[in-house]
């Protein structure tokens, strides 16, 4: 039975764990989202940021390449000719982060040949860590007026892969996360 638990337990952390991503969004609540039905992106490539870890052709493409395929799904048409009702533009920004363990404690109590005996301890969590948190922030630009629609952000723990699959399902797991706010919900 303990196994069966410990089991239980352990599967729900791993799982937990690859779920990190934390999104949010923030729009102007006057814009009518039905009426937008077609977008092209904004630049053709982005930005240059200088960190060769966020200016990589492949990553744009996979960010790119998961938008385009979400908002197909969702039923918005890329725009090629004519003019668009809204504009695409992403930006990836990296950020330094330090975690610590907490502090903790623990009691013990234990009998032997020379009575019972018991003990406190109390961890200081001097365990500290640095790591990089990425943010992917997805805007959705009027055309027209070139005002702010909607502004979707996804933040996670930044890992590079030595696998190109294993970076395009992080990517896609973080974009899905973030347009799943997409069109928002009405009050």
């Amino acid at each position: 039975m303990i196994k069966f638990w410990f089991a239980v337990i352990a599967t729900t952390l791993v799982f937990s764990g690859c779920s990190g991503v934390q999104v949010n969004q923030d729009y102007d609540p006057v814009t009518d989202f039905s009426s937008m039905k077609t977008y092209r992106w904004a630049a053709e490539t982005q930005e240059k940021t200088g960190d060769l870890r966020i200016d990589n052709p492949l990553r744009d493409t996979r960010i790119r390449t998961a938008v385009d395929r979400l908002l197909t799904e969702k039923g918005f048409i890329k725009s090629v000719d004519g003019s668009p009702t809204f504009l695409v533009r992403y930006q990836y920004v990296l950020r330094q982060k330090m975690e610590s363990d907490g502090a903790g404690g623990g009691i013990g109590f234990g009998i032997g040949s020379f009575g019972s005996h018991g003990g406190i301890a109390i961890g200081t969590g001097n365990n500290v860590r640095a790591y990089d948190e990425g943010s992917l922030i997805i805007d959705f630009v009027d055309a027209a007026s070139q005002t702010l629609l909607w502004r979707g952000t996804g933040t996670q723990q930044f890992r590079e892969y030595d696998d190109p699959e294993k970076t395009s399902r992080d990517i896609n797991l973080l974009v899905e996360k973030i347009l799943a706010q997409f069109p928002p919900a009405k009050p």
